[in-house]
């Protein structure tokens, strides 16, 4: 059973929904913590983050982005919906085995040599958080 911890209760039927539909069928065991901050990075200009293992994995979210000249804005609801939905899909493939903290590696194939927006996990991860967003969310939740 995959459990999760979030300190953002208004988004939990929107996680425990997205979870459902990632791991149908499956029944792997995981934890995953959600932590919330401001800003991410140096420049805090990263949406969120997500490392882990197959048994544990730590995803960090932003509640704001920056601007160039330092501002910085919140996000959205459904902004942060759709960086949850994403970083989700990050930890779906760290429980799997697919991906990995140390290295470019998916599926067990090198892919140090690409851009790392073009990377199979990105692009998986990109995807599936429009699909989940837009069955999922909605501004109620």
């Amino acid at each position: 059973m995959i459990t999760y911890f979030n300190n953002k209760p208004r988004f939990d039927t929107f996680i425990e929904e997205c979870l459902k539909a990632l791991f149908a069928h499956e029944e792997p065991t995981g934890d995953i913590e959600i932590t919330w901050m401001q800003h991410l990075g140096e420049d805090g200009n990263f949406a969120g983050l997500c490392n882990g293992t197959t048994e544990e994995v730590e995803i960090s979210l932003a509640t704001h982005y920056s601007l160039d000249c330092g501002d910085r804005i919140p996000f959205c609801d459904q902004e942060l919906a759709s960086n949850i939905a994403h970083e989700l899909v990050h930890a779906r493939q760290f429980i799997r085995g697919e991906i990995n903290s140390t290295d470019y590696y998916y599926k067990g194939k090198d892919y140090e040599s690409i851009e790392y927006a073009e990377t199979p996990w990105e692009i998986e991860a990109y995807m599936l958080e429009q699909v989940l967003v837009d069955i999922f969310w909605s501004n109620e939740t």
